[in-house]
């Protein structure tokens, strides 16, 4: 699949199933997934396990962390640390992902975790997707994601979803 017919796979099932701006939830699976080269489970999101109950698989990922003694219960674990800067430090982990058994199945979860309290800072923003993603990621409530480029990388492929789209 082309990055252009990903993008509008998961931008036509958004509209259908979500109540945040497609070309954000389209943007967000394409920086999560590689375009959907490394989507788990038809998770295009890189949700991992929490209270999960449902199917997992354990891969091998990368997280962003403020301190170097993150740990993580068996059979997730640490495989290496480095420190990026003084308020970050690089892991290399293996984490549990869930699995899904449809994209819509796993849209409805991404959209439940986006509704959670923690994340209602940004919520008023989620029909505007720029805006949004640096409401998820500003330390205000919940933080999505752990990457320090997050903002920048998001604004520029929801550039190229709308492209797509239009």
């Amino acid at each position: 699949m082309t990055n252009k017919e990903f993008a509008l796979w998961v931008y036509e099932a958004a509209k259908n199933v979500s109540d945040i701006d497609p070309v954000f939830i389209a943007a967000q699976a394409a920086l999560e997934s590689g375009w959907g080269k490394s989507g788990i489970g038809n998770n295009l999101f890189g949700i991992t396990k929490g209270s999960w109950t449902g199917p997992t698989k354990l891969v091998l990922t990368t997280e962003y962390f403020s301190r170097s003694n993150i740990a993580f219960k068996s059979p997730e674990s640490v495989v290496s640390v480095s420190k990026v800067n003084e308020k970050c430090y690089k892991y290399k982990v293996y984490r549990l992902f869930r699995v899904y058994g449809s994209l819509e199945e796993c849209l409805t979860d991404h959209l439940a975790i986006l509704k959670k309290p923690h994340f209602a800072d940004a919520w008023a923003f989620r029909n505007e997707p720029e805006e949004y993603v640096k409401r998820l990621v500003d330390n205000i409530g919940g933080k999505y994601a752990t990457a320090t480029n997050y903002v920048p990388v998001m604004h520029s492929i929801i550039n190229k979803i709308r492209g797509f789209v239009s």
